[in-house]
């Protein structure tokens, strides 16, 4: 259910076999921000631009909030093999959303509490989890030029 700076989630199933094909989540009442078309599995729709996802997960990173949301860290593990990180787009970004960055203090000087909260966090559709210090250690490159 969305709320006050809570997006609203979303589970799109294959309607035969109620197979999770992927998840959304769906901001509302926020101001306008990039997106571009994209289809999955038939599906067509409007999302995020993929700049606008990873400075989105880059502002939780940077704040103390990647203690309860340890996903977006994964999902700029993931996103860093596919995407390349532009600091000034990332920046821009930021800004058109209302969003800052954080001094990083969680993410640089709290690893064990961080790998606490990755260990707790659980990956479903059998995916495999990498292991928190290969998970740690690319994701810290790829943001070092934004810490």
């Amino acid at each position: 259910m969305y709320g006050e700076k809570r997006s609203a989630g979303f589970e799109l199933k294959d309607r035969i076999t109620e197979d999770l094909l992927f998840t959304m989540d769906i901001d509302v009442n926020r101001p306008k921000m990039p997106t571009r078309i994209y289809e999955v599995d038939d599906i067509i729709f409007r999302g995020l631009t993929p700049n606008q996802m990873i400075a989105d997960k880059v502002s939780v990173l940077s704040s103390d909030k990647i203690f309860r949301r340890i996903k977006d860290l994964v999902d700029l593990f993931y996103m860093s093999h596919v995407f390349e990180l532009n600091a000034i787009e990332i920046m821009n970004n930021l800004e058109q959303s209302g969003r800052v960055l954080g001094d990083f203090n969680g993410f640089v000087n709290r690893k064990d509490e961080l790998k606490h909260s990755y260990d707790k966090f659980r990956f479903s559709g059998g995916v495999s989890k990498p292991e928190f210090d290969v998970v740690y250690d690319k994701v810290y490159e790829y943001v070092n030029n934004l810490i």
